[in-house]
């Protein structure tokens, strides 16, 4: 039976009732008619139905008196009525309900009327009057008022909603389920019109037309449909509801009786295994994580509001917090940063969503727990996304206008999708890094065949003119001039130095790939650097007789690794050495700068007049391509300097720029920290 029914019914039951007790007073009973004389002080008469009245003969009850069997009297009234001409000649009744013990011990509650007639004899009034056994009739209503206080305990302790509705809509009755899940008390929602005040605007026409269904007694889906409705804080609510419509003889309506199961948490919950069912699908699927954040986004959004949503995802070998996808009406996206003291970095920490009000916002920055960090929110909502006891990351909603856009509900609803992303986002990452890995390992074995082929054909050109100019030395020497010795051996002295660079380059490089060289920064003085890699290459710069000028403050100090720094600031002079025309302009020099932190740096700049780099090639230097060309005076190279200069830099904590332009020159610059 469908609980709408069972309510019904049980409603239409205590209507029945009603009617029956109103034909039961009505009928006659079994009355015992009397006569009492004042004189005397004794019954003088009893009707026959006495002994069956009170187990007594009525000569027993005339002996015993009658005044000795009432034990308690209940209720009394006296009455005055007349029906004379004169209006002072008057009569008096009097009515009794009292208890009485019969001979067999019995009890029965008894009804009595007595009427007295004033215009009697003094001496000797008599007094006339009936009585009947009302005992079953008293039971009778005691027990329709006990299974009426008990059907009004059933329908209040009822887990379904229960409303009687008027004709009109209007509530009668409604039990404490209705009470709490619309949100209002009982004095709120009785007398209101159902219609008017409960039902969202959407469905309003459509329960208007199956209500005025019901009242001209047509088909309808009044029997069971089901509908939203609206609660005191404007929430919307999903009942399933069985109406049943209570009719009189002729087919009026008396009342309806409507009972509503609320199957909203039911509904939300198939939503979120929907949800979670498709994450789990979602995550075996080809796309990327970006793809897959977007995912999540929309899906969340399906659920609640989601206009301002992000998901930050955390490095603890770092400590770097990183915003991979970031949606907000006020705030650009956050670009990676160091573990703060943010809201994000607060549900990090404690590993617990949070739910933080402005209020509570301000509260937080006061006790020194957290900083405000973008446009401060109405209501902001953080919940952490783990695997096993670690926390990865946080997905945050928030909104900047309605501090009731999120509640707990939205709050528990995310923490129990939370597990399934953090799983997925894992799996995804773990897939990007071993693609990212494919992918480099890939590029890694092009680039060591291509550096080997470099090896192989840029070391035997110095190789070619070390051994043949030593031979014509060794073979030739009587017959060579004092100039050609001279030449011969500059040429030697060249090809030497050309070949120890390049080594000591390609030792440094297999070194690094292999993780052998750690980077110890300490504080560095960045002119003594500068000055001394223009000392080590004074050689070349008057060779070409380049015009190099160096303005780097004296004052200027770095933290970075000493050796590295030298090799990138030795490496880029040479390279602006190599392809700057004899004669040519080069410039370094320095200035202060900050990087995305707001962290102090250094900019070193090489500038120089050479042959520059066309677009294609800088596009090659930039994807870390291996390739060499000759110096403007056929200088030798295996293209690894520049790739030990972007590694380098990036060790140090800093980034290499390139600006360049065909037969115009170059500029090299790359930041590194400040030291103290």
């Amino acid at each position: 039976m469908k609980k709408g029914n069972l309510a019904s019914s049980a409603y239409r039951d205590v209507f029945l009732d009603i009617e029956r007790s109103k034909e039961f007073l009505l009928s006659t009973h079994h009355a015992v008619f009397y006569k009492f004389s004042d004189q005397s002080m004794k019954y003088s008469y009893f009707s026959p139905a006495i002994e069956e009245l009170t187990g007594y003969t009525s000569s027993e009850l005339t002996e015993l008196g009658f005044d000795r069997a009432i034990q308690n009297e209940v209720f009394s009234k006296i009455s005055f009525y007349s029906d004379k001409k004169d209006k002072a000649e008057t009569d008096r009744n009097y009515f009794s309900r009292y208890w009485i013990e019969t001979k067999n011990d019995g009890w029965k509650l008894i009804e009595n009327y007595t009427f007295l007639d004033d215009q009697s004899s003094d001496k000797n009034q008599v007094v006339t009057g009936f009585m009947r056994d009302v005992t079953s009739l008293n039971n009778y209503i005691l027990n329709i008022i006990r299974e009426k206080e008990r059907l009004n305990s059933i329908i209040e302790l009822a887990e379904v909603m229960l409303l009687v509705l008027d004709k009109n809509g209007n509530v009668e009755m409604v039990n404490k389920k209705a009470c709490d899940v619309l949100g209002y008390d009982r004095e709120e929602i009785i007398g209101k019109n159902w219609i008017d005040n409960f039902v969202p605007g959407k469905v309003k026409e459509k329960l208007l037309k199956i209500f005025d269904s019901v009242l001209t007694g047509e088909d309808s889906e009044s029997e069971y449909n089901e509908n939203p409705v609206l609660t005191k804080n404007h929430e919307e609510r999903y009942i399933a509801w069985h109406n049943k419509e209570i009719r009189d003889n002729e087919g009026n309506i008396l009342f309806i009786l409507a009972s509503g199961e609320d199957l909203t948490e039911r509904k939300n919950e198939e939503k979120i295994q929907q949800l979670i069912a498709n994450i789990l699908e979602a995550s075996n699927s080809e796309s990327d994580i970006n793809e897959f954040f977007k995912y999540i986004h929309k899906s969340i959004g399906e659920l609640i509001p989601a206009e301002n949503f992000y998901i930050a995802l955390y490095d603890k070998s770092t400590e770097l917090i990183s915003f991979p996808y970031f949606i907000d009406k006020y705030d650009s996206a956050i670009p990676a940063k160091k573990f703060g003291k943010g809201l994000t970095e607060y549900v990090l920490r404690n590993g617990r969503s949070a739910l933080i009000t402005k209020e509570m916002d301000d509260e937080l920055v006061k006790a020194g727990e957290t900083e405000i960090v973008g446009t401060q929110s109405a209501i902001w909502l953080g919940i952490p996304l783990k695997i096993s006891d670690f926390t990865i990351g946080a997905l945050v909603l928030q909104d900047y206008d309605d501090p009731n856009a999120y509640t707990e509900r939205e709050q528990k609803i995310l923490e129990v999708i939370a597990y399934s992303i953090s799983r997925t986002i894992e799996r995804k990452r773990l897939e990007e890094e071993r693609r990212a890995l494919i992918k480099k390992l890939e590029k890694l074995n092009s680039s060591k065949d291509k550096l080997f082929s470099l090896i192989s054909h840029d070391l035997r050109s110095p190789f070619n003119s070390l051994l043949g100019f030593s031979e014509i030395l060794k073979t030739e020497f009587e017959s060579l001039t004092p100039g050609e010795v001279k030449e011969y051996i500059r040429t030697i002295y060249d090809s030497s130095k050309n070949l120890y660079g390049m080594t000591n380059n390609l030792l440094h490089f297999s070194r690094f790939q292999m993780g052998k060289i750690e980077c110890k920064p300490t504080t560095v003085n960045l002119k003594k650097i500068v000055t001394d890699s223009l000392r080590l290459l004074h050689g070349n710069i008057i060779k070409k007789q380049l015009n190099v000028k160096e303005e780097v403050n004296k004052n200027v100090y770095v933290f970075a690794d000493e050796e590295m720094l030298a090799s990138i600031i030795q490496n880029l002079i040479s390279n602006a050495i190599k392809f700057t025309n004899r004669r040519g302009d080069i410039k370094v020099y320095s200035t202060a700068t900050t990087n995305a932190h707001g962290e102090g740096m250094a900019k070193v700049i090489v500038e120089d007049s050479g042959v520059g780099i066309s677009e294609t090639d800088l596009k090659r230097i930039q994807e870390g391509d291996f390739y060499t060309y000759p110096g403007t005076e056929k200088e030798y190279g295996t293209g690894l300097g520049l790739q030990l200069v972007k590694d380098f830099i990036v060790k140090n904590g800093g980034s290499l720029s390139i600006e360049s332009k065909v037969n115009v020159g170059s500029t090299f610059s790359f930041t590194v920290p400040l030291g103290k």
